[in-house]
């Protein structure tokens, strides 16, 4: 009887463990995935939902042109190849040329990309894992560090940084640092503590290096809460991140405020805990916005001295091209902790800053030149122009009834969510597109629902426009109830919030499937035949 009661009490314990950590969906969903019945009907209708996910990605433009999966027996010539690439490149121009699309594109204009295009062509063969051959790369990513250590106000010489890939591999190479640096104290799974507004990178860097993730919620601005990141620091938290902004809500964190935080953490538990600054988002505007008098910014930068590192995307408002961002580090002796050497490898000592081994260095050139020729006035100038539209947004969407701006946000990107219990805010999102006869692209988020846009140089002078518009949407919807009860993307957000995170999930790789999957012929003749 012991025994039994021994056991019985262990498996209660194990199910409530596993429904405390997984939720009551996720752990029902686990159970009926073990039970073959169950087991084939979800799996079949995954299937069906990741079929219509791949159905839908292929743009009808990409259909009218012949599918290539092999190589051509003979090369084709470089006149039709250019004719070819020359329509698709204006197709996809037309796409984001009206300056209607939230983020993405950040400069826009064509003479600055004809400038970045040249730069590259000088470089396209360049890779700085080779800096004897290509000397001239080397200095030019040092001096794009410098520059950006400079702007983020680096104290000393003691400051130092690399140039990765993006903003995802930033804060995944400095989640790295933080991660060697508690192994080296002994920490066996070292925390990141970020707030659930955090971008998703640290999600994945937690995932791949085997940290955990802490998530602490964020407070009524959708800044990170400070009380409850100071409850969540254990002898296992090796980083601390504040997000200049974030994402979803462009709000600012606290950084000086979680600073003190951070230090009598220190004197409490006896050595060092990094504090991150994610401002990939804003790296190269909330710099400049700092010096307009007419804007009042809280610290984020390296003034801040309990600051150590900071990830900052040149290819968003550095405006140079896709597939470059900077890390900033308050050390070498931390930045060190990023790199990966392998000293006894048959092909000779090999060492590398950060994931890739060979790096593009006409990327590198092209962020050089674009900061060179942008320059102190260039940036000061586009900042002000985005700052000014994103100004005019945040005051004309807050006099609409039924929308609010979402916690008073500082920078360029504007979250907007319903205050009316009849107005979805999805439906606002998909009626400011084609469904309400408009062309905007804005960003969908959730937790809590909402909708954004990141304003850009591109947005210059549509600040009137957005506000009329988003008023004409609102008026639509709430006309047009049961049309957007039907919307497929006002559907799918919906659903979100009743299905298991892992069923989204998996719908999700099924959106990543069909990225690299070649359209069926007969979608293309479907898609035709509907006119599509």
């Amino acid at each position: 009887k012991t025994a039994c009661a021994t056991t019985a009490l262990f498996g209660a314990g194990r199910v409530a463990c596993d429904i405390n950590e997984m939720g009551f969906g996720e752990y029902a969903l686990s159970i009926a995935k073990q039970t073959p019945f169950l087991k084939d009907i979800i799996e079949n209708e995954m299937a069906k939902e990741g079929k219509k996910v791949g159905m839908s990605i292929t743009s009808k433009e990409v259909l009218e042109w012949p599918v290539n999966a092999q190589l051509p027996s003979k090369g084709v010539s470089r006149e039709d190849l250019m004719k070819d690439l020359a329509k698709w490149a204006e197709i996809e121009r037309t796409k984001y040329g009206k300056g209607q699309v939230s983020g993405t594109v950040y400069h826009g204009e064509k003479d600055l990309y004809d400038f970045i295009a040249q730069i590259y062509s000088l470089f396209c063969l360049s890779n700085p894992l080779h800096p004897s051959t290509f000397p001239f790369v080397q200095k030019m990513e040092s001096e794009v560090v410098s520059m950006t250590l400079n702007i983020f106000q680096a104290p000393t010489a003691d400051y130092c940084g690399v140039t990765t890939s993006g903003g995802t591999e930033s804060i995944c190479m400095a989640m790295k640092a933080y991660r060697d640096q508690g192994y080296a104290r002994g920490i066996r799974r070292p925390e990141i503590i970020a707030c659930v507004t955090a971008h998703a990178a640290f999600d994945k860097a937690a995932n791949y290096f085997g940290m955990k993730l802490v998530h602490i919620p964020s407070d009524s601005k959708h800044r990170i809460d400070l009380a409850k990141a100071k409850k969540a620091i254990s002898r296992n938290t090796v980083v601390i991140v504040c997000s200049a902004p974030s994402y979803a809500q462009g709000t600012i964190d606290p950084v000086e405020e979680m600073a003190d935080i951070v230090s009598k953490a220190e004197s409490q538990w006896g050595y060092k805990i990094g504090l991150h600054v994610d401002c990939c988002l804003g790296g190269f505007l909330a710099p400049f916005v700092r010096l307009m008098p007419e804007y009042k910014l809280p610290k984020f930068d390296f003034s801040v001295p309990q600051v150590t590192s900071i990830s900052a995307d040149t290819h968003k408002y550095g405006y140079s091209p896709k597939g470059t961002s900077v890390l900033m580090f308050s050390s070498n002796e931390l930045r060190r902790q990023m790199y990966f050497t392998a000293p006894k490898w048959t092909g000779g000592i090999y060492a590398t800053p950060s994931m890739s081994g060979s790096r593009p260095g006409g990327l590198i050139a092209a962020t050089w030149g674009t900061m060179m020729h942008m320059g102190m006035e260039g940036y000061m100038n586009a900042s002000r122009a985005i700052m000014e539209t994103a100004t005019i947004i945040k005051e004309g969407v807050s006099k609409i009834p039924g929308l609010e701006v979402m916690g008073g946000p500082e920078l360029s990107v504007v979250g907007i969510r319903s205050t009316n219990p009849e107005l979805n805010i999805y439906a606002v999102g998909a009626a400011m597109g084609h469904d309400g006869g408009h062309e905007w692209e804005l960003n969908m988020l959730q937790n809590p629902a909402c909708i954004h846009i990141c304003c850009t140089y591109i947005h210059k002078g549509l600040g009137p426009k957005f506000v009329k518009e988003i008023q004409e949407s609102v008026e639509h919807v709430l006309a047009n109830k049961e049309k957007y009860a039907k919307n497929s993307t006002v559907a799918i957000y919906g659903t979100t919030k009743v299905v298991p995170p892992s069923m989204v999930g998996e719908l999700s790789k099924s959106f990543i499937d069909a990225l690299f999957k070649l359209p069926e012929p007969q979608q293309a003749d479907e898609e035709a035949k509907d006119g599509k």
